[in-house]
């Protein structure tokens, strides 16, 4: 079997844990690593995982140096939650003719959001003869490919609710760093305001996802300003003790409605006082369905996972960008 031969884009966290499941597998092959952080620059990519191995593949700052240099199919590309610092990346790797799987999240959906860096990415691609998907766990499967694929032993769907509470401790720490945790509820407001701290970036993406892939044209969508969860009794976390009254995490909510009425509700709960975690789909329809993962799916590893799984697929796929439900649903990969 022909290995596909995959590009590190951006060796931070995320970077690192899909290069270590990529060398984990038989489909794939890493072939090369980009980053731009100084202290990275010119390391064997293997210094950095864990454990750490001799790869013979140098982390290199100039991306299209590195493409010019090396045949690869893929690009992974894990550098940022927000399309407009990622579309020159994108750009870069399409020229390139290569395709792109990102953690992006506003890459998932971006025709709402940023139709006119939609349109460019998607022309550039077809240009290219390449795809380009934005994926992860969430957006790019929970709560959006998911409740899509439930729907198909419906008649009819009528409203979709999804709920994913998470003990956010159990995640890495820069996610940690992402839902305010250890801040003061004074910290949180501000740093939500001034957009220092985002809390989940994808909700509306999720919605518009599961809204085109209904067919359903919508009134509106809109998302709730997230909600910090206040600690009641001590909380150890990575970035330190919680000590009661300040920030453990938060709740994020958004919505669309149809017709005037709400059809669409996404509530995305991360905090360090989940006691059970869980994710929820519930259909309203003919018939109602209602899906409960008992424990919840672990955010690093599923986005790693969907990421990876999704390469396959991509590589396949017409070229264009497209979403999660344009292509056929990933099915873990060897």
């Amino acid at each position: 079997m022909e290995k596909i031969r995959v590009i590190i884009y951006g060796c931070g966290v995320m970077g690192r844990k899909v290069a270590e499941a990529l060398l984990a597998k038989k489909s794939f092959k890493i072939v090369g690593a980009v980053d731009i952080d100084p202290k990275l620059l010119g390391k064997d990519l293997g210094e950095i995982l864990s454990p750490k191995k001799r790869l013979g593949i140098c982390i290199q700052k100039d991306a299209e140096a590195l493409f010019s240099k090396v045949k690869a199919q893929a690009v992974v590309l894990t550098t940022t939650s927000h399309l407009k610092s990622a579309f020159p990346q994108i750009a870069r790797c399409l020229r390139a003719g290569l395709n792109v799987i990102s953690t992006c999240e506003e890459l998932s959906y971006p025709w709402k959001r940023s139709p006119q860096l939609a349109k460019k990415i998607d022309n550039l691609a077809k240009e290219y003869g390449v795809t380009v998907i934005g994926t992860g766990i969430n957006p790019g499967y929970l709560m959006d490919t998911l409740p899509l694929i439930l729907t198909a032993p419906c008649l009819n769907v009528n409203a979709i609710k999804v709920r994913r509470m998470m003990n956010s401790a159990r995640r890495r720490i820069p996610f940690q760093a992402k839902v305010g945790t250890g801040l003061t509820q004074r910290e949180f407001k501000k740093k939500i305001h001034n957009k220092i701290i985002t809390g989940h970036v994808g909700l509306l993406e999720s919605i518009n996802m599961i809204a085109d892939g209904l067919g359903w044209k919508l009134d509106k969508a809109v998302e709730l300003p997230p909600v910090p969860v206040i600690a009641k009794k001590k909380i150890k976390t990575g970035l330190g003790t919680v000590e009661p009254g300040k920030v453990a995490g938060l709740t994020s909510k958004a919505f669309a409605k149809k017709d005037g009425k709400e059809v669409i509700t996404l509530e995305f709960c991360a905090h360090a006082n989940v006691k059970k975690e869980y994710d929820e789909i519930l259909i309203k329809g003919l018939p109602n369905i209602h899906e409960k993962i008992i424990g919840g799916v672990h955010g690093d590893i599923g986005t790693v996972a969907v990421t990876i799984n999704t390469i396959p697929r991509a590589v396949k796929a017409p070229a264009g960008l497209l979403v999660m439900k344009d292509l056929p649903p990933a099915i873990a990969t060897s």
